[in-house]
């Protein structure tokens, strides 16, 4: 029975050993299994990481592009703006240069139609003069005849007339 007890004992011993030894092994595989579980864990991190850094970068990316678009619309709005400033400005000194040439244009027309009517008034005071003149003529003309002719008109009497004819004719050139 010694025998058989150390037997059993034995047997008992072999079994716990086998079973300490599959509990082993089971722990290596866990250990392993947890082990893979937590690289596998470290993994998806890492490529969670990388994939949120990508998404990071595409949105600054975007971020950027619409930046870039919204400041290149600024500066078209702008430039547009200063261009539109421009041809207004140009415009307006454009049309203060008309309308210098407008006033220009409108004095010397003005100076024209005076210089006309001053050279008309002269031209019809000229006539009047020489209408004056050719009717003094006429008279002188006349009285020359008529002195001529009549013997019996006395020389004072022609210095006199004479006289008031040259007065008369100083007095009709001074009035014009």
């Amino acid at each position: 029975m010694k025998r058989k007890n150390r037997l059993e004992e034995e047997q008992r011993l072999r079994e716990a050993a086998r079973k300490l030894k599959y509990e082993q092994e089971k722990l290596k595989e866990m250990e392993q299994r947890l082990r893979d579980l937590e690289t596998e864990r470290q993994q998806e991190i890492q490529r969670q990481i990388l994939k949120e850094e990508a998404e990071q970068r595409a949105r600054e990316e975007e971020l950027r592009l619409k930046e870039k678009r919204l400041k290149e619309a600024e500066i078209e709005r702008i430039n547009k703006e200063n261009e539109r400033r421009q041809r207004e400005k140009e415009l307006k000194l454009e049309e203060e240069r008309q309308k210098k040439i407008d006033e220009e244009n409108e004095r010397a027309r003005l100076a024209k139609i005076a210089e006309n009517q001053r050279i008309e008034e002269e031209n019809r005071r000229m006539k009047e003069w020489e209408k004056k003149f050719d009717e003094e003529q006429r008279l002188k003309e006349e009285e020359l005849v008529r002195k001529f002719y009549s013997d019996e008109v006395p020389k004072e009497e022609n210095d006199q007339n004479s006289d008031n004819f040259e007065n008369k004719t100083n007095d009709d050139y001074l009035k014009n």
